[in-house]
């Protein structure tokens, strides 16, 4: 329980963080059976699908090793599932991104990293 409190905490500070940057919101936690994008956002006519990890360096995290390959996939899979759900995206510029909320609530925004 305490894991998923952790998670939905640092999904609001992302959700914040974003919202601070000219982006809007447009869906949190946007899940399909077979994934999920944590964060949304559409600024300057890009749709940034935005994955959230709220984490503790101290334990040795590398913001790269949570998106591998199969994470990805399910992302562009939940991407294209959007497109067909709401056509008017489909001229918008993707962008695949990690938020990183580290244990001080500092955020790290990877932009466009895949």
């Amino acid at each position: 329980m305490k894991k998923l409190a952790l998670g939905k905490a640092g999904e609001l500070v992302a959700s914040q963080y974003l919202q601070n940057l000219g982006h809007t919101v447009l869906f949190s936690n946007y899940r399909k059976k077979f994934g999920e994008i944590d964060i949304i956002s559409l600024e300057n006519h890009i749709l940034h699908c935005s994955e959230v990890k709220t984490w503790n360096e101290a334990n040795g995290f590398f913001p790269m090793e949570c998106l591998h390959a199969t994470k990805r996939a399910k992302m562009r899979k939940v991407y294209l599932y959007l497109l067909q759900e709401i056509p008017a995206f489909f001229h918008l510029t993707p962008s695949f991104n990690l938020i990183h909320i580290t244990e001080k609530k500092e955020v790290r925004f990877y932009s466009s990293i895949f």
